[in-house]
């Protein structure tokens, strides 16, 4: 998926379909030996298994293949069944040798595109990944019903595939009668909300899927879909993307000859540019399953003698050089560190970064704003008041518990930012991601007759040396009110109503922010905010309040 905005009206139909994968989109997998087809991938492994002895999980776990090998072993049978050979043997590993086998025997061959679900496959086949204690407190006939459970909830997540698919469609049907103008807004939006609608729909399906006292890899599909949802936004976010793109491509003498780790990887798109930028080698990590698409993305951009993707987490797979000259990461989450995984950042920082190796991005700054969006709040409100005819007000109760994610209108920030932390990622240890007490000051540029709470967001810097500091940065981006819409958007701590407090142009709200996790291995965060009105009357001035979200 290009990292460039979508542009609906330079694209035809034709080119929209390539860029969707195939198994979005009524994958089906050509049989070995004959032209029948499956749409189910278990389907076509029992039939090439049962008709030409060909048991490809089996091989997988007598040659130990990964994707590569996979790819080659596929590709061998096909031009095997196709010269007559209707039992190729593949017990020895000739197959494997060179690279032969790494170019697609079938034009369009799906299964080439679905090694991944072939491994899922197998995992669920695997009696290993049930759980060991979990075994031992269940009978055989107990694991084997749940299995059959799992295979009828697999054939609902079938249907609400389809079911998905053929919304969709219609809905890009419609939108080819729009001009152009109100075509480009509505796919902009539409999009939005079909991912929105996707992963709610998705979601409720895992949710069926959890079942007590046995750990199976259920719901596979919605959670490939909802994890490419994740990446193609991640992608889409230009503001982010171009950011990291425009500092490599503009300092290539960094990167020329370097070895470069990509923490988090994804899609590989760091991994990319910086593999283009000239680093002689980048070690692509993550763990999560788009690993495998990545390998995918790398070999079909013939950039595999540079890139090496590795499955896990960085404390815990094996790098194959014990230093590198550069990591870069892109770690931040919603709120700077809300789910964000710069602690394993600073890890391979610490344990794998050269003396005089560089951090990619080099600095980030966490910042408060005061909060006072009338139209947004009152619209809330009255909706929660009648929702179809129906009082839904006690909705509103937990409004103010959590931090809430959204765009924010610049004109419903009335003050400056105020910045809360500094981070250097060369020096930053992990002590530093938690703090309590940090004093802030804001003063309102206009009359705000209600503050509604704080906007919380933070900016990243690139700085070419470790040795500059951000005002040195070469690129800098914001995920502000003020500035281009991020994924990130900004966060906003609502203050409870009864607290509400009114500020005149040139009044003051000064206070302290505390920000911690809700445990040491958590990614959640707690924040606790307290404040007041500053007057140099003391009799004007309110009592400290105090929140936590």
């Amino acid at each position: 998926m290009s990292e460039d905005d979508f542009n609906a009206n330079t694209l035809d139909d034709e080119d929209e379909w390539k860029d969707l994968e195939p198994e979005d989109f009524g994958t089906s997998f050509v049989s070995f030996g004959s032209n029948a087809r499956f749409t189910n991938i278990e389907d076509f492994l029992q039939d090439a298994k049962d008709n030409y002895d060909i048991d490809l999980l089996g091989l997988k776990e007598r040659h130990e293949l990964e994707t590569y090998g996979m790819i080659k072993l596929i590709n061998y049978v096909r031009e095997q069944v196709s010269q007559g050979l209707f039992r190729p043997d593949a017990s020895s590993e000739t197959f494997l040798e060179g690279d032969r086998y790494m170019k697609p025997f079938m034009d369009d061959d799906a299964l080439l595109y679905s090694i991944d679900e072939i491994f899922d496959v197998a995992k669920r086949q695997d009696p290993s990944s049930v759980n060991e204690l979990t075994k031992e407190r269940m009978s055989d006939g107990d694991i084997q019903d749940l299995l059959k459970q799992n295979s009828q909830l697999r054939e609902q997540v079938k249907y609400y595939r389809n079911a998905y698919q053929e919304a969709y469609l219609k809905n890009l049907n419609l939108q080819e009668h729009k001009d152009n103008e109100s075509k480009e807004e509505n796919k902009v939006y539409g999009s939005t909300m079909q991912i929105q609608r996707r992963t709610k729909i998705m979601i409720l399906i895992t949710s069926l899927h959890t079942t007590k006292a046995v750990s199976l890899e259920m719901a596979v599909a919605p959670c490939r879909l909802i994890e490419l949802d994740i990446h193609e936004t991640m992608l889409r976010d230009s503001v982010r993307t171009d950011a990291y793109r425009d500092f490599i491509y503009e300092n290539k003498n960094l990167f020329t000859g370097k070895v470069v780790l990509d923490v988090g990887c994804g899609s590989g798109i760091l991994s990319l540019f910086c593999a283009k930028a000239g680093a002689a080698k980048v070690i692509a990590v993550d763990n999560s399953s788009i690993i495998n698409k990545a390998r995918e993305i790398v070999y079909v951009n013939g950039l595999s003698d540079k890139i090496q993707c590795l499955k896990g987490k960085i404390e815990e797979v094996t790098l194959p050089v014990k230093h590198v000259d550069i990591i870069i990461s892109e770690w931040m989450g919603y709120c700077l560190l809300y789910e964000a995984m710069l602690d394993s950042v600073l890890y391979a920082r610490d344990r794998y970064l050269s003396p005089n190796g560089l951090m990619i991005p080099s600095h980030a700054t966490l910042r408060l704003s005061l909060l006072a969006d009338d139209d947004e709040i009152a619209a809330k409100v009255s909706y929660w008041g009648s929702v179809y005819g129906f009082d839904m007000s006690c909705m509103l109760a937990t409004t103010h518990d959590e931090v809430e994610v959204r765009r924010v209108r610049p004109q419903a920030v009335p003050s400056r930012p105020e910045t809360l932390l500094k981070l250097s990622l060369h020096t930053t240890g992990k002590e530093d991601l938690t703090f309590n007490g940090v004093d802030f000051l804001l003063s309102s540029e206009r009359d705000v007759g209600h503050l509604q709470g704080f906007v919380i967001h933070f900016d990243i810097a690139f700085a070419a040396s470790r040795d500059h500091d951000i005002q040195d940065a070469e690129v800098i981006f914001s995920t502000g009110p003020s500035g281009r819409e991020t994924h990130w958007q900004q966060a906003l701590a609502l203050i409870d109503t009864s607290k509400a407090i009114s500020l005149k142009s040139g009044g003051q709200v000064c206070g302290s922010v505390g920000l911690r996790k809700t445990d040491e291995s958590s990614r959640d965060l707690e924040i606790t905010i307290s404040w007041q009105i500053k007057s140099e009357d003391p009799e004007a001035s309110l009592s400290t309040s105090q929140q936590t979200w």
